[in-house]
Parts: structure tokens; sequence; C-alpha cells
């Protein structure tokens, strides 16, 4: 229970229907363990004419006409039927057929009295239930919103190397699932952990107050010895439960990954022939899947006919041992009942704690990208230059992935990019280019040496304000979903439709947007699939023209596009270029001839550098 107590704090914006909930949690009690136990004492033994309820006539007369009729109503009876009207001896007979009509008349009143206190029982207890089970699912869905807010705004701090870890479908499995099963955690435990223990506690105090003030029934009380052998068998199953369920959220996420991965590279998988093999893994993850779920389901369910075999003991003995003292049908009935109601929160509370390991496992997932140490940390103090430079300064850099002790990838690079300097970083693949680039915006931090923008080190800067400075076009750039000109505007939230509209003219972008269906409108898919490769880049391109940000980093901006396409592109990156800082990650040779240097990279190293003619 401790690892669940600091998400409590979610419960605060939604503490009073929470504590609704709780109220209704012990409406719904104080029917079941008390209420439905004094039903079949008190009401059952007059409905069913139980000697106890009704006695003799004589004293059911007595009992009506002291409280009904009163003395002198009988008096006046008597005394109208003189000896000479009617013989004593008939007097008598009348008056015993009237009081017999009068007690059947006002047992039938009792009757009907006494019946509606069952419906109003189970009323109770429905609206009790009802209200608990809305108020606090409200509160768990208010709970799981909390939590999935706090871990996607986790996801949008951590560095670019923790999601090189983690498959997208599996970080996505964590936000979706896991943190649904965690929000039917929080949900269930926070009802019944107040709902069950009370009804428990309801029905023991009717129990405790039945074996003191009834003859021969306190000897049944010692039946609910048997109620602590119930939690042996939820603590044995409780341990294995949650292994098993770890290994399940696991598998699941496992799965998830895989299915996020097909349908990313639909035109690979096709291009390939690999649909067998796609099919096949999926195919295995899935009875993976259900045998773990499978194993949780029988770990869960046999908590339920266990309690249930040790409650049928305990009311065994109670009836044996009721028996032995000459306990009356009617109170152990309701000692029968008061006990149910003991054993049955036991039951409940044993789902409870399976579903508490579970969601245990899902908890581990989430904290897992919760307490992820983020890398990339801001600085406590950031600071910024009084005046902006775009030069950027290497100093003896190191790079490696991954723990400490991992590949190197950079190693020891020292090279100064002037202001409005253009330099084409060409190599082989893996040579450290993109590295390189990536190192500038702070995607990841060096690990040894220096790393300057503007002469002040990069981690001393914030980094919005050092990302701001900067544009980057991608080998595959990404097109959200929305329209074209949303699209474009990430580039500066505040641009006018003009500013955007000419953006993408720089980018030779505008033509082909307005033969769209809707032109600057029209809605792009996920991963920007209703446009082609090259419109998809020179749209991330009018992005970057629109930022004007003093650095600028093209990482193949130009590889998705034709030869005419990328002729135009050169000339308007060439102006674009102008007073600009400028990366160029190049792997034709055309792309480098706007560049004025060209630094070449081979296995982490710069092995040449020379200026473009």
């Amino acid at each position: 229970m401790k690892r669940f107590l600091p998400y409590l704090k979610y419960f605060r914006p939604v503490r009073w229907h929470f504590a609704g909930g709780v109220l209704a949690a012990l409406i719904y009690a104080l029917a079941s363990g008390l209420g439905l136990p004094l039903v079949t004492k008190e009401v059952f033994p007059i409905i069913f004419k139980s000697e106890k309820s009704l006695g003799n006539e004589a004293l059911q007369y007595e009992k009506w006409r002291a409280a009904e009729l009163g003395e002198p109503f009988q008096e006046k009876l008597v005394s109208s039927f003189t000896t000479d009207e009617m013989p004593s001896e008939k007097v008598s007979a009348y008056q015993r057929r009237m009081t017999n009509w009068l007690g059947e008349m006002e047992h039938s009143r009792l009757v009907l009295l006494s019946c509606l206190w069952l419906p109003l029982v189970f009323f109770l207890r429905a609206l009790g239930g009802y209200f608990n089970t809305y108020l606090l699912n409200y509160c768990g869905y208010r709970v799981v919103e909390g939590i999935r807010d706090q871990v996607f705004f986790k996801m949008q701090s951590l560095p670019v190397s923790f999601f090189q870890k983690h498959q997208s479908g599996d970080l996505l499995a964590r936000l979706t699932g896991d943190a649904e099963l965690l929000r039917q955690t929080v949900t269930k435990v926070s009802g019944d952990l107040v709902k069950q223990p009370a009804q428990l506690i309801f029905a023991l105090g009717f129990l405790i107050y039945v074996s003191v003030v009834e003859e021969g029934s306190f000897i049944a009380f010692i039946s609910l010895l048997s109620i602590p052998l119930c939690v042996f068998p939820i603590r044995i199953v409780g341990r294995r439960l949650a292994k098993r369920a770890r290994v399940l959220q696991n598998v699941a996420g496992d799965l998830s990954g895989q299915v996020a991965e097909s349908l990313q590279a639909p035109m690979e998988i096709r291009a390939y022939n690999l649909q067998e093999n796609v099919i096949g893994k999926f195919r295995r993850q899935v009875k993976d899947l259900i045998r773990y779920s499978m194993k949780v389901i029988k770990y869960r369910q046999v908590i339920s006919p266990a309690v249930e075999l040790v409650a049928a003991f305990g009311l065994s003995l109670a009836l044996y041992l009721g028996s032995q003292r000459s306990m009356s049908l009617e109170a152990f009935m309701a000692i029968g009942m008061a006990l149910y109601m003991s054993y049955e929160p036991i039951k409940k509370l044993g789902a409870v704690h399976s579903l508490m390991k579970q969601g245990e496992a899902a908890l581990d997932r989430i904290e897992e990208v919760l307490h992820a140490e983020g890398e990339l940390a801001e600085p406590l103090a950031p600071k910024t230059p009084k005046e902006f430079s775009s030069e950027i300064r290497f100093e003896k850099v190191s790079f490696a992935y991954g723990e400490e002790g991992g590949e190197t990838t950079l190693k020891e690079i020292s090279t100064v990019i002037s202001p409005g300097e253009c330099v084409a970083l060409i190599g082989s693949s893996g040579a450290g280019k993109s590295t390189f680039a990536n190192l500038i915006p702070r995607f990841y931090d060096v690990s040894d040496g220096s790393l300057k923008v503007s002469g002040q080190d990069v981690r001393e800067w914030s980094k919005n304000e050092l990302r701001d400075r900067i544009a980057l076009v991608s080998q595959t750039p990404i097109l959200f979903s929305g329209t074209i000109r949303e699209n474009i505007r990430l580039g500066k939230p505040g641009a006018t439709d003009e500013e955007v509209e000419e953006a993408a003219k720089k980018a030779f972008a505008h033509d082909f947007i307005l033969k769209q269906e809707n032109g600057y409108d029209t809605q792009v898919a996920e991963k920007g699939t209703k446009v082609s490769g090259g419109q998809r880049q020179r749209i991330a391109i009018a992005r970057a023209f629109l930022k004007d940000a003093p650095i600028l980093i093209l990482d193949e901006a130009t590889a998705a596009l034709d030869n005419e396409a990328e002729a135009r592109i050169q000339e308007a990156l060439a102006k674009l270029i102008q007073n600009r800082t400028t990366i160029i990650i190049a792997h034709r040779l055309s792309t480098t001839k706007i560049a004025g240097r060209i630094l070449e990279f081979d296995r982490g190293e710069i092995i040449s550098e020379r200026a473009e003619a």
C-alpha cells in the first residue's frame, strides 16, 4: 500500500467527490454488515409467526388492548353483553374470537411494515454501492489523468537517448495500458479499503451484541477464529501473482512495441516479403500474453474459493456448536448472516490484494519513466550572452552513447565555426557527422571537453533559449497532424498567413501546396503521408525559413528531392545561409557546393579540413 501513497495527492482536486464516495461506502457497509443481519434476526420471525415474536394469543391481546384500545374500551365491550342478552359462556367465546380477530389484524399490519424493511435495507445498500462506485471511479479517472499528464510531461523532458533505448510502442503501453491498470487499482483500493473493513466491523459488532444478549449464542462466536486463516492463502498467492503480473506487463509492452514497429514500416515489410515473419512474431507474442494472462487469472481467482472454503468450515463449526447449546433456528440464521457478512469483506479484500500486485507491476513500469534521470538538466542559473554571436566552438569534445565505457563516437574534436560560415560535414555512415551536429542544440551532452555557442558552454544555456536560435531540417522530417499551414507555422507560432506563404515560396513549396485540395488548409495524415517525400521535405525547409534562426542545421535536407527540385532548393538555401552559421550534413557532392568549408569525418575524428573551391 505504501507504493501508492505518493499518488493519493491526485485526489486533492476531487477530495469532496472522494469524501462522498467514502460516505456512500459507509452507508453500504452499514446496510450490509448490520442491516441484513438485523432483518434476519428481528423481521423474519415476525413474518413467519414464530413463538418468540408473537407469544400466545392472550399476551398479544393484552398488548393490543393496552397500546391501541385502552382499558375503558374492553370494559365497555364486555359490559355491553349482559347475562340477559347473552350467556356468560357465550360472552367468553365472543371475547376470544374478538381477540383472535384483532390480533390477526394487528399482525397483518405488523407483517406489512416488517416486509418493507427488507427493500429499505437493500435500497440503502444499492444506493451506497452505486454512489461509492460512481464517485470513486470519477476520482480514479482524475487520478489517471494526473499520472498520464506527469508521465507525458516527463517524456518531453527526457533526452533523445532515452527514446533510443525504448520502443515507442512500449512507451505508449506504459502511458495508456499501465496507467489504466493503475487507475483500476487506485479506484478499487480506495473504495474497498473503506467499504469492506467497515462492513466487517459492523458485522462483528452485531455478532458481539447477539453473543452477549442471546443465551447459547456466544459459543458460535468462536467460529470467527477461522477468519485469520484466510490471510495465509491471500499472502501466498499474492507473492506469486506479483511475479507473473510484472512479466505480463512487460510482455504487453513488447507486443505494443512490435505492433507499432510493423505499422510504421508497411512498405519495407512488403518490399522484403516479411509478412510471414512479422505475423509469426506477433502470434508468438500473443501466445505469451495469453499464457501469462492466464497465470495471473489463475492466481487471482484462487483467492475467492480459498476464502469461501475457510468460511464454509467456519459456518459448519458455528452450526455444530450452536446445536450443542440448543440454539434456536432464528438465532442461528442471524449469526449465519453476520458470519457471511464477515467473510465476504475478507474475500473481496483478497481480490483487492491481488489487484494491488498487478498495480505495483504497472507502477514499476510507469516509475521507470518518472524516475528516469534527465541527462540534460537545466542549469541552476541559466546564462544568456548580452550580445549573441553565432560562433560555434568545439574544444577537445568527446562523446560516447550509452553507459560509461560505451563506444566513443567522437574523439577530442576541436574546431571553430565562425559566425555566418557554412560548413559541410562529409564521411561514411557512422563516422560521427550527425552526432557532431546533434550536440549543438544539446540533444546530448558532451562526455569530455567543451562545446560553446556565442562563447558560452551549451550546458550553461537555457535549453529553450539555445534551441530558439537554431533551426533544424532533418533527413526524414516529420509533419504533425494538422494542416500544412499549421505545420509551417511551427517555425514561428505567431506568424501571419502572409509570412507562412512567403516562407513556402522561398522553399519552392507554394505551388504544389496550392494544387492540394484545400491549399494551405489541407490536412496532412500521420507522418505526412498525404504528400510525397520531397514535398514533405520542402514543407520542413519552409518551416526553417520561417523560424529565421541565426544557426541552421541541414541533415541531408535535399536527399528526397529530384534534380530539378534540388537545384531550386540549392538556390533558395544559398540565400537562406547568408549571414547565418550553417552546418550541412551531406552525402551528395552537389550539397556541398554552397559550403565554404568541408570537414571530413572518419571513426569519430576529423581527418581532413578544406575550403570548398
